[in-house]
């Protein structure tokens, strides 16, 4: 048999795979628009978001720990129609802590009738009997539990809220004088004076900072006491309610335990 005639079977070659392109290698040059697109935002924006951004609480603009408070204050009455008691006073003051406060308060004042007294003695025929406070010295002391802000003619100004309550004397026209009709001592010498009378006062008041170093204080303080008005040997009690208004000085004049905003 002549197998001379049929030609060889060829082996078939699979198909070459083609290798996966070369991936490119990033060189700084073509890293440079990538950075600059990172630095081409202005320096000024970041550095306000940084730097200026508002904090959910905002520090004070004064602290009074281990600080003085010296303030003198003109003084009147508003819970007496018939007589007008005004004059000055001077408080002195040492913080421990920034909302706590002992203080020492002097008072001097002068009382004055107004037009009711003629109209009460002329349409009412009454006699009124009333105390006539000269001066009042009063330990106090005082708890801040309120500070803020308001705006006041294109300015914030910072406020500090406080409670004040305490104890201390009150001296009047009779403290001067005995009673009517108290037997003399027993060197035979005339009956002793009443003496001042025991006081307490509570109030409330506001501080509107200036300065770290001084503020406007305006108080409304009642002091109760116990008084025998001239002309009449019964005790009464009495209710001196004044308003404070002057300024507060801190010393030293710049606080010690601020931090920075």
């Amino acid at each position: 048999m002549d197998l001379t005639g049929e030609e060889p079977k060829k082996e078939e070659t699979p198909p070459e795979v083609a290798a996966p392109p070369p991936t490119p290698v990033k060189t700084a040059t073509d890293a440079t628009p990538t950075a600059a697109k990172k630095t081409d935002a202005p320096a000024v924006e970041r550095d306000t978001t940084q730097d200026d951004r508002v904090k959910s609480v905002q520090r004070k603009l004064y602290t009074k720990r281990g600080r003085f408070e010296l303030a003198p204050a003109f003084i009147i009455n508003v819970n007496d129609a018939y007589y007008t008691k005004l004059g000055g006073a001077i408080r002195a003051a040492f913080y421990p802590h920034d909302s706590l406060a002992i203080s020492v308060r002097f008072s001097l004042m002068q009382t004055t009738p107004t037009d009711d007294v003629s109209t009460a003695k002329r349409n009412l025929f009454s006699r009124i009997f009333f105390s006539v406070p000269v001066w009042s010295l009063m330990g106090d002391l005082e708890w801040s539990p309120l500070y803020g802000k308001v705006a006041f003619f294109n300015s914030i100004l910072h406020l500090d809220g406080y409670l004040i309550g305490g104890g201390g004397v009150v001296s009047t026209e009779t403290s001067a004088v005995a009673l009517p009709g108290a037997p003399p001592q027993s060197d035979g010498s005339p009956a002793a004076p009443r003496g001042v009378n025991p006081a307490f006062d509570l109030g409330v008041g506001l501080r509107f900072v200036v300065k770290d170093f001084i503020a406007v204080n305006v108080a409304l303080i009642n002091t109760s006491y116990v008084d025998t008005p001239t002309g009449t040997t019964k005790g009464v009690t009495q209710n001196l309610m004044l308003i404070n208004a002057g300024i507060s000085i801190f010393f030293p004049f710049k606080s010690t335990y601020k931090e920075a905003e």
